[in-house]
């Protein structure tokens, strides 16, 4: 695919459009099954908060470095962004994922993840690394719902994000349940023929409607 051919793509591709609209201080959740076009998100999100001057910090247990070049890729001026204090890769250590205080534990790891940085916060990412296992899919359900019950508390923007071929299978429908009920947007980022976005609220109605 050449560049003409992939900017046109992403120009075309619903889900970025749906960004584009979004309003600010909501939580959010990003399903893939493509880094590519999850990498179209997550750089569309961070471009639009950069450009209003909010400090835009992803949370990756991976080499920093390696995400900082997929944002590069996708015209973000990395470099740039961290010399002004407005972009930051964290990382989560895999020792992260064992909490017991779950409120407590997200402040914690905003306040370090934003030190020497200024609101508004854009956050892209998650602070559990296991979705492999039940336990550890439970955990991360479990601080979802903590994380959105006191959203407000924060005043942030987050995108929170998850690789659907790396869920365990056998409790991946009631996971995927529980994301929609915590968080006020989903994208799923797919081929455009499968790629879907919308307010989760949608779907509350929908029951309200069949009850």
């Amino acid at each position: 695919m050449d560049m003409g051919s992939t900017e046109n793509n992403k120009g075309n591709y619903h889900p970025m459009k749906f960004v584009d609209q979004m309003e600010r201080n909501k939580h959010m959740v990003l399903l893939y099954d493509s880094k590519e076009y999850a990498y179209w998100i997550i750089a569309r999100y961070f471009l639009n908060g950069l450009r209003n001057s909010e400090s835009c910090i992803l949370f990756t247990s991976e080499n920093p470095r390696t995400i900082e070049k997929l944002l590069a890729n996708e015209g973000i001026d990395v470099d740039k962004y961290k010399k002004k204090q407005l972009l930051r890769v964290y990382p989560i250590e895999e020792a992260d994922d064992n909490k017991h205080d779950l409120l407590v534990t997200l402040k914690q790891i905003r306040e370090q993840a934003t030190k020497d940085m200024k609101p508004p916060y854009r956050f892209v990412g998650r602070t559990i690394t296991e979705t492999e296992t039940k336990d550890g899919m439970m955990l991360g359900l479990n601080l979802e719902k903590i994380g959105h019950e006191h959203f407000h508390e924060f005043d942030c923007s987050q995108m929170c994000y998850y690789e659907i071929s790396k869920i365990e299978s056998s409790f991946r429908q009631k996971w995927i349940s529980g994301l929609l009920k915590n968080h006020h947007y989903v994208i799923y980022a797919s081929a455009p023929d499968k790629a879907v976005a919308f307010e989760t609220a949608l779907l509350e109605d929908e029951d309200l409607i069949n009850k």
